[in-house]
């Protein structure tokens, strides 16, 4: 089992492709990504790790379901229809296949960890 509470001090930490090459558009400054995958791959459908992004702004299209925790630092997420959300330490978010979100990193660098389902959108409303 892995304490991601503690993950502030974990190792394994390393520079990942730039957010253009999984077809973000950079909207502000230079940020880019690192992260760690704990279980699973790009190749299969479960995958769980840390990410983390330098300050910047960028918008991009989820091309899995994503639930993450803010583990560091604070961001705005705004949807595509204009709604602002901001997360801090400890606050968590779940984005759909799909979603086209604008990603804000107000401080040096946000760190959060994730839980990402890679296969077919499943079929279901959102609770009302």
């Amino acid at each position: 089992m892995l304490d991601y509470n503690q993950s502030k001090g974990q190792s394994g930490i390393e520079p990942w492709p730039p957010l253009t090459e999984i077809g973000a558009k950079i909207v502000r400054g230079n940020p880019q990504q690192s992260g760690r995958i704990d279980y699973g791959s790009l190749q299969t459908p479960v995958i769980v790790g840390v990410w983390e992004c330098t300050q910047g702004a960028f918008e991009v299209s989820y091309p899995w379901n994503e639930m993450a925790c803010i583990l560091e630092g604070e961001i705005t997420i705004t949807d595509s229809k204009g709604n602002k959300m901001k997360f801090k330490k400890g606050d968590t978010h779940f984005a759909q296949k799909g979603d086209r979100v604008t990603w804000e990193v107000h401080t040096p660098k946000v760190r959060k960890c994730f839980f990402i389902y890679t296969g077919d959108q499943v079929q279901a409303q959102a609770a009302e």
